[in-house]
């Protein structure tokens, strides 16, 4: 096996590991709502740290896989002709990561705090806890749709460039992804960003489950590609 088919693997594997570490993320998330004693502040501090814990890591997985797809998209480049879609991309998901890194941050490890603070608290000062919790959740919901929106755009550059490195690619037909794949990318990713713009799609713990599912579908579909080979540009 080739260096760039070990790498192909890698990066494929990376997708299908950071897939499914984000779907058991959203699987034991914590829910809580109502008054909670701090015995159960502290143990949904325990569980929330696990979960979001497994989220970062999933993610970087993530992106460690779309560094390696980028990089297997644009092997077809040719001069007059260079990918810039499929990098484009790659720096949209960056992009995206860094926001969702920093969003699990809070959810993880800060809100667990406050809340812990706030059962300690005299009741009377529960009100001012609660417009504390409801901002940073406001402040989580921004940078959940900053990771949505641009994790979305990712798919569709991706997708368009596989499509176009497909129909170009004089191969076999190996020269981009797997035309279901792309044009499932090119149609769930603009579904979810409309949905988001429109309101119908709020970020909690469910939607973002939504999230989660409807791009790992992509991700690990692409990892299984990226794994064998199948409707991939050939390495020279």
């Amino acid at each position: 096996m080739t260096a760039h088919g070990t790498d192909d693997r890698k990066a494929g594997f990376a997708f299908v590991a950071g897939s499914l570490g984000g779907m058991m993320t959203m699987a034991i998330h914590p829910t809580a709502g109502g008054a909670l004693s701090p015995a159960q502040v502290e143990h949904l501090a325990l569980i929330s740290g696990i979960a979001h814990s497994l989220a970062m890591v999933s993610f970087l997985l993530l992106f460690l896989g779309a560094i390696g797809l980028t990089r297997r998209l644009t092997m077809l480049e040719t001069e007059g002709r260079e990918d810039r879609l499929a990098l484009s991309g790659l720096v949209a998901y960056g992009f995206g990561v860094v926001a969702l890194l920093l969003a699990t941050a809070v959810s993880g490890f800060i809100i667990p705090d406050i809340l812990l603070h706030s059962v300690l608290d005299p009741v009377a000062n529960t009100p001012q806890w609660h417009l504390v919790v409801d901002a940073i959740f406001a402040f989580n919901q921004a940078f959940g749709k900053i990771y949505t929106i641009a994790a979305s755009v990712a798919i569709v550059l991706w997708s368009a460039s596989g499509l176009r490195n497909r129909a170009n690619d004089q191969s076999g037909g190996r020269g981009g992804l797997s035309r279901g794949i792309a044009i499932y990318g090119c149609f769930i990713a603009p579904v979810l960003i409309v949905l988001i713009a429109v309101g119908h799609l709020r970020l909690n713990v469910h939607g973002m489950a939504v999230v989660v599912v409807a791009h790992a579908i992509w991700f690990v579909v692409v990892g299984v590609q990226l794994t064998r080979g199948n409707g991939l540009p050939r390495a020279s």
